[in-house]
């Protein structure tokens, strides 16, 4: 078969044709990787969207000084134990705040005034519920009220019944969120049926928050639908308040009871 020779004009057309062929070609792998790219950061926002660990940890320790008095449920502010809710506020006060700008009494107790107590009341009721500030008694500990100075003198020790909070959920829509709580029992006690895991909840509530303005506040504490494992359910006795602020304030209150005048006995002549 006789060879056919190609014209300057095919020629031309066979270069301009290999060239769209591998501009093509780039193009197409170029196209696959913004696809992959693409789908990879559709997937990075969605896992971003999907971690609410941050919230949960907010939720957790905001409901701390609460979850760890036990309160029982109650469906209004209005309908819940008053002194349960000053007393919440009173450790939200303790947790947040510096302990080493408040007075002492002359026995080392926190001298905690009532407008810090208002402060961090509103962190989680909202600012449009008021505390009732008085004296009162709640786990075996007496909250003296001063209403000369607007303040509470805190025991330096008490007992308490010690639970720490572990969010599982939250549901949230425009007006409310539910927050669902698993309470972690004390890592004390023992159980009848043997090995108790301390690290799963012993019971499980939610916590119900009300949108008010631009922010949402505890409303309400409902049973959950959650079950807890009958095996993590424990008994245990009243503790000391939790480890952290009891050992704080003890070290305080040994600072606050060395006074000048146990220095001044100790270099005194013996008497004859």
């Amino acid at each position: 078969m006789a060879f056919k020779r190609q014209t300057k004009e095919e020629k031309e057309r066979l270069r301009r044709r290999r060239r769209r062929q591998l501009i093509g070609g780039a193009l197409s792998i170029l196209i696959l990787l913004g696809i992959v790219s693409v789908v990879r950061a559709a997937a990075g926002g969605v896992a971003w969207l999907m971690d609410d660990t941050e919230e949960r940890e907010h939720y957790e320790a905001l409901l701390a000084p609460m979850v760890m008095l036990d309160p029982v449920p109650f469906d209004s502010l209005e309908n819940a134990d008053q002194s349960m809710l000053l007393q919440t506020a009173i450790w939200s006060t303790i947790y947040n705040e510096d302990l080493n700008r408040y007075e002492r009494d002359d026995l080392g107790a926190l001298i905690l005034p009532s407008v810090d107590v208002d402060k961090n009341a509103a962190l989680l009721f909202g600012p449009n519920y008021k505390l009732q500030h008085g004296t009162f008694t709640a786990s075996g500990m007496e909250f003296v009220y001063d209403e000369t100075t607007l303040s509470y003198t805190i025991p330096v020790t008490g007992t308490t019944s010690v639970y720490t909070p572990r969010v599982e959920n939250i549901e949230s829509s425009a007006k409310q969120k539910r927050v669902t709580v698993g309470y972690i029992p004390p890592q004390v006690g023992f159980s009848l049926e043997g090995t108790v895991n301390m690290d799963q909840p012993a019971k499980y509530y939610d916590y119900i928050f009300t949108r008010q303005g631009d922010g949402y506040y505890l409303t309400a504490v409902t049973d959950s639908d959650v079950s807890a494992n009958v095996n993590s359910t424990v008994s245990f006795s009243s503790q000391a308040m939790p480890q952290e602020v009891n050992e704080e304030m003890l070290r305080q209150a040994a600072q606050a009871d060395s006074t000048p005048d146990t220095a001044a006995q100790s270099t005194a002549e013996p008497q004859a």
